[in-house]
Order: structure tokens, then sequence, then C-alpha cells
């Protein structure tokens, strides 16, 4: 009987040393070195221009996380109406300082997102022509991305564009700030 407990006693070291190794090396993997994934806010604010046959400009304020510890690069974007029956993306066109206003425009270009960070991008989008006239409602969309090295788009966010009577009036006139904010008394 002392021989059995002898053998179990001299594999207790190297069992508890083997697996305080692997979580040190897990540890350090998973703080330094993994890829993570983006997260995006839905916006609370958005601009937009739209009719059937003219120009649809839309720009939203995005803030982008890399819940990871490795930085991840954002190749491009762009934007869908997710009920649209064959659905036309809308283009990563330029960012912009302000939203509703040329202040700071920039060429689209792909960016990092630094591990552990969040950045605010202001992004505008277009496709033209428009292809529909912004009605009073809710609309379902979708910001896609390419990241890394990736051919494929993947979706990193699901909102609702909402527009309000009051908006859906404006938007075909002018380019103006609208308040994203679910409204009840619409």
């Amino acid at each position: 009987m002392w021989m059995g407990q002898a053998a179990e006693m001299s594999y207790s070291p190297f069992v508890i040393s083997t697996l305080a190794l692997l979580f040190t090396v897990f540890s350090f993997w998973w703080m330094n070195w993994r890829t993570g994934k983006v997260r995006v806010g839905a916006p609370r604010t958005y601009a937009a221009i739209a009719s059937l046959s003219h120009t649809m400009v839309l720009e939203f304020p995005f803030v982008f996380f890399n819940d990871g510890p490795m930085p991840i690069i954002v190749q491009n974007l762009r934007l869908i109406f997710s009920d649209e029956a064959e659905p036309r993306p809308l283009d990563f066109i330029a960012t912009v300082g302000r939203l509703g206003t040329d202040e700071d425009r920039s060429f689209a270009t792909q960016f990092p997102v630094r591990g552990r960070e969040a950045i605010l991008m202001i992004c505008e989008f277009q496709r033209s022509p428009g292809g529909m006239d912004l009605e009073a409602r809710s609309y379902p969309m979708e910001l896609q991305a390419k990241l890394g090295n990736s051919k494929s788009w993947k979706c990193i966010c699901r909102f609702s564009l909402n527009v309000s009577t009051q908006a859906s009036q404006t938007i075909r006139k002018a380019f103006v700030v609208h308040d994203n904010a679910l409204l009840c008394s619409d």
C-alpha cells in the first residue's frame, strides 16, 4: 500500500508543473497573440439624401471595437438594405470629421482597429442611382466588411435605419442629420 502512494506522489509534481506550463502558455497566447472580433455598435444618428433616380448618400457614425489583443485591418465596408428583394450594396466612399458635413473629408481607405481599442469613424456610403425613396419606417440594415486578408464579406453589425415622417420629407431635398432612435410618435 505504501508503494502505491509513493508512485502516485512521484507523478504529482510532473502533472502539476505540466498544467502550470500549459496555463502559462495559454494565458500568454490569450493576452498577446489571439485574434479577436471586430464589434460595431448601432449608430444613434445618421445623415441622408435619397431618391429613386439620384445618388443615395448615407453617413453613419460607427464605433469599431477590437476585443482581441492583435490589430485587425478593415479592408473595405459596404451597407446593405436587408429587406430589398435584390440587395444592391452602398459602397464605402469616404470618411468625414463631422456628420452631415464635408469637414475633414477623406477618401475611403483600409484602417486598423488596434487590439482592445475602440475607434469612432463617420463613414459615408453611396449608390447611384439610389433606387428607393426612404419612407417613414424602419429599414433593417447590415454593415459588412472585408477583414484582414479575407476576400469574402462578413456581417459585422445589424441595425435599423429609423426614418421618421419629418425625416422622410427632408431626405428627398437636403442632406441633413437625423436621430436614429425609434420614435413612438411616428
